[in-house]
């Protein structure tokens, strides 16, 4: 594979900067350390969060822990190759939660990509392509995914992001934008323990520790507004889960 997913004419290129709202978490997947580095730089300097995962295996390690908002996945890995991962993603639901773009250095062919994408993969890019065209094919997944999101009913409750409101049944809830959005995480895993640093990405955009006070008052503000108990549980030394009320 070649050191770098993209040319170098494009190197210097000024990166655009990201939209408003919560830094996206992205996993990059590639068995080959230099080439997984330098797609996460180009990424995180686009404003995006960034993991890298060295194999199909820990990718999926990965997933287990805190699903990302997007991966970019290399089609040939020594332990297994993207339709496997994809399989792997889809067992047991019938389709991936969040979008997966295949990143090939040599599977161009029509078959290569056909398979991926009726495996379940969201795009299909070559590398070489220049980073500014990855960068907008990345953008337009994720803002796919969150005008198809729509809004999220758990019993009573009903939040909608892309409007940017909740409701307890008729109540409208007074948010602001980081506890609504907190309250969107954990409506999307109900009964789902979501830790304080997969909060913190997710919401604040960042991992240091030193933001955590900002978690706790944000799940403050949103009990508060529900004024009910019950909704959100803490457990101690995680973090915090949505328990659905009758």
């Amino acid at each position: 594979m070649p050191d770098s997913p993209f040319p170098q004419e494009s190197l210097n290129l000024i990166l655009c900067p990201p939209g408003p709202g919560v830094a996206a978490k992205l996993l990059v997947v590639d068995d080959e350390p230099r080439t997984a580095e330098l797609t996460a730089d180009v990424l995180r300097r686009a404003g995006y969060a960034v993991e890298v995962a060295g194999s199909g295996t820990e990718a999926l390690e990965r997933v287990r822990i805190g699903s990302p908002d997007l991966m970019l996945l290399d089609y040939d890995m020594p332990d297994m190759e993207a339709p496997e991962v994809l399989d792997s993603l889809r067992s047991g639901a019938d389709r991936i939660p969040f979008p997966v773009i295949i990143l090939t250095g040599a599977r161009h062919a029509p078959a290569d990509q056909v398979v991926g994408l009726e495996r379940g993969a969201t795009d299909y890019i070559a590398k070489g392509t220049d980073r500014q065209v990855v960068l907008a094919r990345v953008r337009g997944a994720l803002r796919d995914r969150t005008l198809s999101a729509g809004a999220i009913t758990r019993g009573r409750l009903r939040v909608d992001a892309s409007r940017a409101e909740a409701r307890l049944g008729d109540r409208l809830l007074k948010l602001d934008r980081r506890p609504l959005l907190l309250l969107e995480t954990l409506a999307n895993r109900p009964g789902e323990v979501v830790s304080r640093a997969e909060l913190l990405e997710k919401v604040w955009g960042s991992s240091y520790r030193g933001f955590e006070h900002s978690v706790e008052q944000a799940v403050h503000q949103v009990r508060r507004e529900l004024h009910e108990v019950g909704w959100i549980e803490t457990v101690r030394g995680i973090g915090y889960r949505l328990v659905v009320q009758p």
